[in-house]
């Protein structure tokens, strides 16, 4: 797999969710893949943008790397090892396949993980679960991202969980669309990409 460093926007967190956003950071699964977060950097600038750290956690997190470099690049390892496991397991669902053992195990130690991590707190006379105050801000991207995945996997729209086409991508994503025609990550990269290729071949 190929170091890429992305520059990361909002227009690249289609997945409409933030497990399928991790397996995201990956381009090309099936053909030549890039990694989008090859470094700890990189990989703060995308869970700043997806949404799964704040301005103040982000620079939190990128102090205790500074702090501890061997913990953030084991934080980081253990984020990718989430990613492609999430990767296999949404793979066996969408072509209704025993999930690999390797990757269950995998996701299960981050669902014990995440178990850990969070605790119940009473606010406004309603009972809560938040995030333990003593979780490393380096953590975090990846417990939420587990949080999420594990949310929407639990009970997977099949008809709505779907992977772009484009051999080049191969993102998975929500079609939150009416009639579930949704077909590319985005129309405006992918989408655009196979209609000039089929122009091309057609002239």
């Amino acid at each position: 797999m190929r170091a890429v460093n992305h520059r990361w926007i909002p227009g690249d967190i289609i997945g409409g969710n933030s497990g399928l956003d991790l397996v995201n950071t990956v381009s090309g699964w099936n053909h030549d893949p890039e990694d989008w977060i090859p470094d700890l950097a990189s990989f703060l600038a995308w869970a700043r943008t997806c949404g799964l750290l704040d301005a103040r956690e982000k620079n939190e997190a990128a102090r205790r790397a500074e702090r501890s470099p061997v913990a953030a690049r084991r934080v980081l390892a253990s984020v990718k090892e989430l990613r492609l496991a999430l990767w296999g397991l949404i793979s066996s669902l969408q072509h209704r396949k025993p999930a690999p053992p390797g990757d269950l195990s995998v996701i299960n130690k981050w669902m014990r993980r995440l178990a850990n991590s969070e605790q119940l707190m009473v606010r406004h006379n309603k009972i809560d679960v938040a995030m333990n105050r003593s979780i490393s801000a380096l953590e975090l991207p990846g417990l939420r991202a587990t949080a999420a995945a594990l949310s929407l996997l639990k009970n997977p729209p099949a008809a709505r969980l779907k992977t772009c086409p484009a051999n080049d991508c191969g993102w998975r994503f929500l079609d939150q669309s009416k009639n579930r025609s949704r077909r590319w990550c985005d129309m405006a990269v992918c989408g655009n990409l196979a209609k000039v290729r089929r122009y091309r071949e057609r002239n």
